[in-house]
């Protein structure tokens, strides 16, 4: 089994030398094994071992009786050692948890803080072929797209409260008969967990009930069998991965802290494709995939077919809202969770300076002006950013603002009006975004809509009638100072 396990590690990469390597150890009989194995696998090497051991709070005198075995055990080892205590059912309440997903959190709190007393770069846990079946099926019974079933993985960075962490697990190609039977061969002693004998969590209901009647009733190898599939599964998912990472890179648009995408441009890739984008823009915004399921990622793709406006609510405090043809993702803060834009919508209301610079306050952009004589033969810049009006034609002070009530576009060379509102509704402009658009306006008339097209009015256009050419350029002071 050493071997079997030492082969593992080297196919995996899981521990290098010089490596300082943290060993989660309950006193139970998988943690127990995999401490024994590691150190001495690494006797004579530089590779260095501690231990961490939590201590939930939840089964008293035997709990007492865990933590002192651990205790004995490192010291009999000569490996430095560590324990945290947790009161995981007040946490579990205070925080609306599982006691499972209490004592989960407090675990890889505690592996962080004794990481930083060790100086630690890596934390072993003692996850086996047993332990992954148990998880897939888990999560295939909560719903899970196809990275739940691809099991647990042998390496992984994990994100928390406290810091990340790279965990590694170097038992997950032996199962828990071959680590009970490697203990009693070598005569070394642990302790029983007598929760892992209760049916009252849904992992132990999977372990000693539905895992065990299978391999009664149905298939003995039903653990291998089960960890075979994921395998299988993993592979796919791997190459699934690579396609998806590609269209996503074109597909979705980072604008701020939301993520944007077409519609009609994501309908055009295969479905597995879809949700596997909506499914990254989930993980890339909540930090995590923990609570993300399936349904959530086809809750998402749905929106393509509601109306404008509607949206759903989702994990982590997560929003997706349908606008024209895209689909945008965010975390809600706390306005909009009291329906109140999150935005900043405070009116801007400036005189522009002619000639001069306007500054825009809060914001980097600046606004600057000339006026000079019209020459006929002089090129007009095709710059979104400046624009050339018909000073003549302008007959109040020119103010730089956001939207108001009356204001216009003139459309065509006859004098044509449309309003403002239904010039952005036909351009598919988001709510959300019109009313913090810049405006360049003559009274209630736009003369320049910066952004979503940089439309000018046709009233200021130059023609061969102008005499005075007034120059507006926008410019961002950042850019302008990376470019020196």
């Amino acid at each position: 089994m050493i071997k079997k396990v030492s082969n593992y590690i080297k196919e995996h990469n899981l521990i290098k030398d010089g490596d300082r390597v943290l060993v989660g150890i309950s006193g139970g009989a998988d943690s127990v094994c995999l401490l024994h194995i590691l150190s001495t696998l690494y006797e004579d090497t530089d590779v260095e071992f501690f231990t961490v051991h939590v201590h939930h709070g939840i089964r008293d005198e035997e709990a007492d009786r865990d933590e002192a075995f651990v205790k004995a055990l490192c010291q009999e080892l000569k490996i430095g050692y560590s324990a945290y205590h947790y009161d995981v059912i007040s946490l579990a309440k205070s925080e609306g948890l599982s006691e499972e997903e209490a004592g989960r959190k407090v675990r890889y709190e505690a592996f962080i803080k004794a990481s930083r007393v060790f100086r630690c770069n890596k934390v072993a846990i003692a996850h086996n072929k047993n332990d992954n079946a148990e998880t897939v099926l888990f999560n295939m019974f909560r719903g899970s797209a196809i990275k739940g079933l691809t099991g647990i993985d042998s390496i992984i960075t994990m994100k928390t409260d406290e810091g990340s962490i790279t965990i590694i697990r170097p038992l997950l190609s032996v199962s828990r008969e071959e680590i009970e039977a490697y203990l009693e061969e070598h005569n070394i002693p642990y302790q029983d967990d007598s929760t892992n004998f209760s049916n009252l969590y849904t992992r132990n209901k999977i372990r000693n009930q539905l895992l065990s009647y299978a391999k009664d009733e149905i298939n003995k190898n039903v653990i291998d069998n089960i960890t075979n599939a994921s395998g299988h599964i993993s592979e796919a998912y791997d190459f699934i991965e690579q396609s998806i990472k590609g269209r996503y890179e074109t597909i979705v648009t980072k604008n701020g802290a939301s993520f944007e995408y077409d519609n009609n441009v994501i309908e055009q890739e295969h479905i597995v494709i879809q949700k596997g984008i909506v499914r990254k823009i989930l993980g890339e915004l909540a930090g995590s995939l923990k609570d993300i399921e399936a349904k959530h990622v086809e809750a998402v793709l749905s929106l393509s077919k509601k109306q404008v406006g509607k949206m759903i609510h989702l994990p982590y405090g997560m929003i997706a809202f349908r606008e024209y043809d895209k689909i945008r993702v965010y975390i809600a803060s706390d306005k909009t969770k009291n329906n109140q834009p999150s935005i900043h919508e405070a009116e801007i209301l400036k005189d522009i300076l002619i000639p001069g610079r306007t500054d825009i306050d809060e914001s980097s952009l600046y606004l600057e002006t000339e006026v000079f004589d019209f020459k006929i033969k002089r090129s007009f810049p095709k710059n979104s950013c400046m624009k050339w009006f018909d000073y003549d034609k302008i007959e109040n002070t020119l103010k730089l603002r956001t939207r108001k009530p009356g204001d216009y576009l003139q459309i065509d060379s006859q004098g044509g009006r449309k309003k403002l509102k239904d010039y952005f509704i036909d351009l598919k402009i988001p709510k959300n975004e019109r009313d913090r658009l810049l405006l360049v306006a003559d009274g209630n008339h736009i003369i320049w809509i910066m952004g979503y097209g940089n439309r000018i009015s046709e009233k200021y256009k130059i023609s061969d009638n102008t005499k005075r050419i007034l120059s507006m350029i926008l410019i961002n002071a950042k850019e302008k100072n990376n470019d020196r």
